[in-house]
């Protein structure tokens, strides 16, 4: 950014209330037209996206009515004859033999114990209009981060801007990796959720609403992309005086308490999702006390001397 990457041509510059507000809304009107554009291009690329996003769901219902598929049966199929004359008991029984076989037995006739269904004519549509904003507004969060950030500027010192430089590359990589981990949790997440239909007496089957199923991702990905933000924010309040590297390690007890309570309230409440959330919470928990550690040392280095004007 020009503001906090490099150097303001006119540091001491002083804007009156109604230029700031000018310039609020000259930035407010961009960032809306970056979203508008940014939806525009995600919504040609729906059908990548949402194969890409359901793809830990899909491969698990492929796996499961494959494992009805390949169910064998275990008795044969005996069809009863034709009574003749009047039926008697044992043509009663046999009838009752073939009845029960095939209700036991109907799910190896091909049909899928698993699938995705929608229940309304808009759902296709609403579903396709949501992720378009979603993801457009990932795509051009770049450059409405780009206008936030030549907004604010003007009001940091250089002391103030130079963390700033560093933190916001470390926050995208961090978001990055808790999007990616909650992806991946996905697949043994749902093998897990799935694993309790076999619990149920046939006939059982999935019918997965496909908005359901993305609007549940969407909140796993932000939760655990939030959830890596914890160095971020860590090495914030070491640039600021409020948190300390020995302070942290002192009260390492409120970091495990911290990430059992973050783990109580993702969207899933499976254990399998739980353990991982808690566990990289405490990962990174004891991960940012060097990065403290080395906000300190940055922090207690002596400032560059200015050149002076001639």
């Amino acid at each position: 950014m020009f503001g906090l990457f490099g150097k303001d041509p006119n540091p001491e510059r002083r804007m009156e209330l109604t230029e700031h507000l000018a310039e609020l809304r000259a930035r407010l009107i961009r960032s809306i037209l970056y979203m508008i554009v940014g939806a525009i291009i995600a919504y040609q690329f729906f059908t990548p996206l949402y194969t890409f996003l359901s793809r830990p769901l899909s491969e698990e219902m492929k796996r499961q009515n494959r494992k009805i598929e390949t169910r064998t049966v275990q008795t044969p199929f005996e069809l009863p004859p034709e009574p003749q004359g009047e039926p008697t008991r044992e043509d009663y029984l046999k009838l009752r033999r073939a009845v029960e076989w095939l209700y036991q037995n109907r799910s190896t006739t091909g049909n899928q114990i698993a699938s995705t269904v929608v229940t309304s004519f808009w759902e296709p549509f609403m579903l396709r209009l949501t992720m378009s904003l979603i993801f457009g507004f990932i795509i051009v969060s770049p450059l409405v981060l780009w206008e936030l950030g030549m907004f604010v500027a003007p009001a940091l010192t250089p002391e103030e801007r130079r963390p700033l430089r560093l933190m916001l590359p470390v926050a995208a990589i961090m978001m990055v990796l808790g999007v990616s981990v909650a992806y991946y949790t996905m697949f043994f997440a749902i093998t897990w959720f799935l694993s309790y239909m076999s619990d149920f007496p046939p006939p059982i089957s999935l019918m997965q609403k496909p908005n359901d199923y993305v609007m549940f991702l969407l909140k796993m990905m932000a939760v655990f992309g939030l959830a890596f933000q914890l160095p971020v924010v860590l090495c914030a309040g070491a640039f600021l005086g409020l948190v300390t590297s020995r302070g942290m390690l002192r009260g390492w007890r409120y970091g495990v308490l911290l990430a059992a309570i973050a783990a109580m309230f993702i969207p899933t409440n499976d254990l399998v999702s739980m353990f991982v959330i808690c566990f990289c919470i405490l990962l990174l928990y004891f991960g940012s006390i060097f990065l403290v550690k080395i906000v300190e040392r940055m922090k207690a280095k002596p400032p560059e001397p200015r050149p002076a004007k001639p």
